[in-house]
């Protein structure tokens, strides 16, 4: 299997129902403490590793992978994201999942419909802000991490309620939480809502369980 489909056993990350806090104390996954300092935690976790936060470059390119990914442009992403694994090996446990999304993404064709609305999205880019209002009812759209379609943008924060798919979902696919995140697609932003149970449908679940042999299981069935 490529390694960036899935970690290898030994830089595999353990995953359990607990995290170590800034002070090396144990908290619970899924708490509203684990929200809190989750965005801390991602880019601290990266920042650990021995070497990175003394290379200038590395940290740029790490940057540039994140802004990308957040804005779902997934052919940048994915190229900062191999530049800087090649670079430092010791990422790839942390960034196997972005390069799996990137990937999955960009293999799904584009349909006439989408190829346009890429057209159309360069010419908002093009104008200066005092012109957009000449494009009045442009829709941002995004595409889908789990599907590939293109699908109005939500924000990745925006709750569903329980389990109000509707809420925050893609409209192709209907799957749950279709934005890129660098937050939450890093092994602890997932990490959260799996053990917070965010996610009503099973891959996310079985997905997760591939990865990281979470210990214990959460309830979700």
């Amino acid at each position: 299997m490529n390694q960036v489909n899935r970690p290898q056993k030994a830089l595999r990350r353990s995953i359990s129902e607990h995290y170590l806090d800034s002070e090396g104390n144990k908290q619970i996954r899924g708490s509203s403490t684990d929200f809190e300092t989750l965005p801390i935690r991602v880019s601290g976790a990266i920042l650990d590793i021995p070497g990175v936060e003394q290379n200038k470059e590395l940290r740029e390119w790490i940057g540039y992978a994140a802004v990308y990914y957040d804005t779902g442009e997934y052919e940048k992403a994915l190229h900062y994201l191999t530049q800087s694994l090649m670079i430092e090996p010791a990422l790839e446990p942390y960034f196997f999942y972005y390069m799996r999304v990137c990937k999955g993404v960009l293999a799904v064709p584009l349909r006439r419909d989408e190829v346009l609305y890429e057209a159309k999205l360069v010419r908002y880019y093009a104008l200066p802000k005092w012109l957009k209002w000449t494009m009045l009812g442009f829709e941002f759209r995004l595409r889908c991490k789990w599907c590939g379609r293109y699908t109005p943008y939500i924000d990745p924060n925006v709750p569903t309620f329980g389990f109000s798919t509707s809420a925050n979902s893609c409209m192709s696919c209907g799957r749950m939480y279709p934005m890129p995140s660098w937050m939450w697609d890093s092994p602890d932003g997932r990490a959260y809502s799996y053990y917070r149970m965010s996610f009503s449908d099973e891959k996310f679940y079985k997905e997760f369980e591939r990865d990281y042999d979470p210990k214990p299981l959460c309830q979700h069935k």
